[in-house]
């Protein structure tokens, strides 16, 4: 659990408290994966795997992921853990086949996942404290997967629903699935061609990137949505074929969203390159980076994150390599970099590959203190040949964050 320090206090407003660009110089690993010829693992089963995963974190820092091979078992694993200790709290059934989605994390603690190719598929939810999974709900009926699910505080859980013909929008509440937005395909008359992968945020509105069809003069575009699922629709950016006045051309497929309906997406940019932007009803979105902008060569395909304070976190590289990068919409700094030396269990390690391969795996993710969990490829200082498997990592948003590292 993320010890007591000084943290960033969110005013009890319509509009979130605004934060300055934080110190990140304290990184704490949470997990470590290696095949057993290069060594053992950490705070995991030794043969433990997991590959371009997203890590999930709370506001106290407590982190959760899945971990696609446990020894001895065709189960996928669920890791909870904070503070550098952690542990498997649940699997999915015990198959062959079977497949879980990324984990998602509250603040109670509880955490969810989606599971396919089993027995009894839908959204689990895991209470790390017993620990034990139940499986939630399967509904809409007709669902055929349960993708990308994320759960809120007070128990509710947004995600998108696939079925045999297509897709939707869905919060699950109180026993109850509303369908928040559908495609065409299954809902005729929508005006939708297809849903990207949605973000759900504690006012229980999905926002994400949504094909729609054309009508009339209007050429199929997509759009920045922003839905209540009461039937209220904000479109927060439109690609430039359908509005001649917009600097986008093209929104990458996966969104972030904060407490205060401010959402995250990058996009291409009709004057060339790609951005990074938070937008919000009513208002223009804001530039949070641009590539050829301060020394930023690349903005990386997976999704943006951005917490209450209307910070956004998100992957891409500079001349020095890949890197993660947070901004407030003035300041733009890495959190962590290639070639980086971090602590790890083994003693000093650098973030790197053997080869060219991309040093981190999946997304990245910010909580509501600024603190960014990540999972990066690590071999020992000087010798990338040496391979260290792949490590979770807590990048704490305090200079003077303490935290157990001495790894004895």
């Amino acid at each position: 659990m993320r010890p007591p320090i000084c943290i960033l206090v969110l005013l009890l407003s319509a509009q979130p408290a605004l934060a300055q660009v934080p110190d990140y110089s304290s990184l704490e690993l949470q997990a470590r994966t290696n095949l057993p010829v290069n060594g053992p693992s950490f705070n995991l089963p030794s043969g433990s795997s997991f590959n371009s995963i997203t890590v999930s974190i709370n506001d106290e820092a407590e982190v959760a992921f899945k971990v696609q091979i446990l020894p001895g078992t065709n189960a996928a694993g669920i890791w909870f853990g904070g503070a550098g200790i952690g542990g498997i709290v649940c699997e999915s059934e015990n198959l062959e086949d079977v497949f879980v989605t990324d984990v998602s994390l509250n603040n109670t603690p509880n955490l969810v996942f989606g599971q396919v190719f089993g027995n009894n598929n839908g959204l689990y939810v895991c209470d790390p404290a017993i620990p034990a999974s139940t499986l939630v709900t399967a509904l809409p009926l007709g669902t055929t997967s349960w993708g990308s699910p994320q759960l809120q505080d007070n128990g509710s859980i947004g995600y998108r629903a696939s079925f045999s013909s297509g897709r939707a929008w869905v919060a699950f509440a109180a026993g109850n699935a509303t369908i928040y937005a559908a495609e065409a395909a299954i809902q005729p008359g929508t005006g939708i061609g297809f849903l990207f992968t949605p973000a759900y945020g504690s006012t229980a509105r999905i926002a994400g990137k949504v094909q729609v069809l054309a009508d009339g003069p209007t050429p199929q575009h997509d759009q920045i949505q922003l839905n209540d699922g009461a039937g209220s629709v904000t479109s927060l950016a439109t690609t430039r074929n359908a509005d001649p006045g917009s600097p986008f051309n093209g929104f990458d497929n996966s969104v972030g969203i904060n407490g205060f309906d401010q959402v995250a997406f990058i996009s291409s940019l009709f004057g060339g390159g790609r951005g990074v932007y938070r937008v919000q009803t009513g208002q223009a979105p804001v530039e949070m980076a641009r590539t050829g902008v301060d020394g930023l060569v690349e903005i990386e395909f997976f999704a943006p994150a951005i917490n209450d304070s209307g910070l956004v976190v998100f992957r891409g590289r500079d001349a020095n390599g890949q890197a993660i990068f947070v901004s407030d919409g003035s300041t733009l700094q890495k959190v962590v970099s290639q070639g980086d030396t971090v602590p790890s269990d083994l003693g000093p390690a650098t973030i790197g590959q053997h080869d060219a391969s991309p040093v981190f795996g999946g997304g990245v993710v910010i909580n509501n203190n600024g603190d960014v969990a990540f999972t990066a490829g690590l071999h020992p200082p000087g010798n990338n040949q040496i391979e260290w498997g792949s490590g979770v990592f807590v990048a704490y948003a305090s200079a003077d964050k303490i935290f157990s590292d001495d790894f004895e």
